[in-house]
């Protein structure tokens, strides 16, 4: 086997190493932060509102969904109500029926989508890097694997 090989053999492992550590740590109880809803059962946690709190009037918010959350359709539930503490609008959303685990992904990813929609006017890419790309390393490949997942997963 050439060095090539083993460098992509390596940076493939590590790429699956990095999203399953990502996977893991979702389950970390922090002492005084209570615990994540991911030790819930499936069920009641595929059912669970998911928030976003944005800095903007909930007038703003519930004129239109914005086009992340639009593009899911009726298949979600989208509640806007003023955030506690008069700290901007809370932006809730949740699947009518069970959701999948890929679409309860699919549904944070809107959130966080649309929350810099709101604030922003864009969403910001990690995607094409200035810089270029990273190195086929073990390492690099372990950081690529948790930037991929993270939108849907959980924050890095």
């Amino acid at each position: 086997m050439d060095l090539d090989q083993l460098i992509g053999r390596a940076s493939g492992l590590a790429g699956g190493a990095g999203a399953a550590l990502l996977k893991q740590l979702q389950h970390v109880r922090v002492p005084g932060a209570g615990q994540a809803s991911t030790t819930d059962d499936p069920e009641v946690a595929a059912r669970r509102w998911r928030a976003v709190t944005v800095l903007r009037e909930p007038a703003d918010v519930a004129a239109q969904p914005p086009a992340p959350l639009a593009a899911l359709g009726d298949r979600v539930e989208v509640r806007v109500t003023p955030a506690p503490g008069d700290r901007g609008t809370e932006l809730a959303a949740r699947y009518r029926g069970t959701p999948s685990e890929d679409e309860v992904g699919t549904l944070r990813a809107a959130l966080r989508e649309s929350k810099a929609l709101l604030e922003v006017g864009e969403v910001l890419r990690m995607e094409p890097q200035p810089h270029g790309h990273r190195a086929a390393t073990p390492q690099g490949a372990a950081l690529e694997g948790a930037a991929e997942a993270a939108p849907r997963e959980g924050v890095l």
